[in-house]
């Protein structure tokens, strides 16, 4: 198991990244850096070594060009053409490839991109509120979209796991990238994951447990949320990022810039 937990004053961001019960190898990535504003979980696959090197390429290239001051679409997008690159060089990485879910922040405001079945989760103490803010790039997820499937008929669906986007899918097209963007709130939770969680524990548990752990910290959350995969099975890796609203959300001023973003792909 690997765990990173960041503290930047009070202590705001905490992830872990788990091998689980089952796999023998770990191909997640997940990245806490409260001092960027940036936090991801990328879930790898494509063989022994390409799953871990994709996730891995996803990471540290988001981390690179968000650092360079690009914004957080063009830097999954970037990270897309960083792993096609690396299938070209290498043939063995033919089929490797990743999901990602991604938060960037700058003061009140953040934004977060997917690409796959990677998610977020709004968590709202204050308001009584759970919710997941991505939606699945899987084939389950299309049916749901298109009113074919409920929610809760997607988690038992034989290709639930089957993606329709990741990074470094085969072809000329880039991957689809979603975004949403949202004003962090007093109190408030984002949660970052891969399916090793939500698909081991399910929506309605995972927000039972966080209703019951009620005004925690994040490193409590995590921990909490890890273990409950870990007694269920956790067939596959498990990796969480839970980042807190920033002070700034306590005593909510009006930013004095304009909010780079606001294109919306896919």
């Amino acid at each position: 198991m690997s765990s990173v937990t960041q503290e930047t004053g009070s202590r705001r961001s905490a992830s872990v990244s788990d091998i689980g019960r089952v796999r023998r190898e770990n191909q997640d990535a997940v990245l806490a850096d409260d001092e960027l504003g940036l936090w991801l979980v990328a879930d790898g696959m494509g063989g022994h070594a390409g799953g871990a090197r994709a996730s891995t390429i996803a990471r540290d290239t988001v981390r690179e060009r968000i650092s360079s001051g690009a914004d957080l679409a063009g830097a999954v997008l970037a990270a897309h053409e960083a792993i096609r690159s690396e299938q070209l060089d290498n043939p063995e990485y033919n089929d490797m490839g990743t999901t990602i879910v991604a938060l960037a922040e700058q003061k009140r405001h953040y934004e977060i991109c997917w690409v796959g079945d990677s998610r977020a989760y709004r968590i709202s103490p204050r308001q009584n509120r759970f919710e997941m803010l991505t939606s699945d790039h899987n084939v389950a997820g299309v049916l749901v979209a298109s009113g074919a499937l409920t929610p809760d008929e997607a988690t038992r669906h034989p290709q639930r796991h089957v993606l329709t986007d990741c990074l470094g899918l085969a072809g000329e097209e880039a991957p689809r990238v979603d975004i949403v963007e949202g004003e962090w709130r007093p109190g408030d939770m984002i949660l970052l994951c891969s399916d090793g969680l939500s698909g081991e524990l399910g929506d309605g548990e995972m927000e039972r447990i966080v209703r019951s752990a009620g005004e925690t910290d994040a490193q409590g959350l995590v921990d909490t949320l890890l273990q409950d995969a870990l007694a269920s099975g956790a067939h596959d890796n498990v990796s969480v990022v839970v980042v807190a609203a920033p002070q700034e959300a306590i005593h909510p001023q009006r930013p004095r810039w304009k909010w780079p973003f606001g294109r919306r792909s896919g």
